[in-house]
């Protein structure tokens, strides 16, 4: 896990990269692929949403707890289907794809202009977001530069 500050438009980069979203997309799609048949059954979906932990009820009231144990089947098959577009039982790739930045733009919507900071899976599409930012401010060579000529600047300043 790692820290990362996100926001909007982080995540609207990173899914706006085409070539980006698509090759970290289909990574992920062929990681719970596996008995490699490029579909997605719903035992393959179920099990990465377990492993993340989606919807987990810790820390609530036993209660709530409980309702949310039992509604736990049902709003996986939902999330499911959300994903299953054409109703044949198994996400296909474009399915997973599609979904994937429809959730995604919808978390830059929840997020907006306001900066958070937040704790990313090191594997996840947002931490691959936060990523693909960092390295094209890095690769950017204005900014570099900008840099090198501000520190020469400090550093003649100084030699006075």
């Amino acid at each position: 896990m790692s820290i990362a500050v996100l926001d909007g438009a982080t995540i609207r980069s990173f899914v706006g990269d085409d070539e980006a979203f698509r090759r970290s997309v289909e990574d992920r799609f062929l990681r719970l692929d596996t008995n490699h048949d490029g579909l997605l059954s719903y035992s393959e979906f179920l099990h990465e949403l377990q492993r993340l932990r989606v919807l987990d009820s810790s820390g609530f009231g036993e209660e709530e707890a409980a309702r949310s144990g039992e509604q736990l089947p049902l709003i996986y098959a939902g999330m499911f289907q959300a994903f299953d577009r054409d109703r044949s039982g198994a996400i296909d790739m474009a399915e997973f794809r599609e979904e994937m930045k429809r959730m995604l733009l919808g978390v830059a919507d929840g997020l907006g202009a306001l900066p958070v900071q937040m704790v990313l899976e090191d594997d996840s599409l947002l931490k691959l977001a936060a990523d693909l930012e960092s390295s094209m401010v890095l690769e950017d060579d204005s900014l570099l530069k900008l840099a090198a000529d501000l520190e020469a600047a400090a550093t003649e300043a100084l030699a006075f």
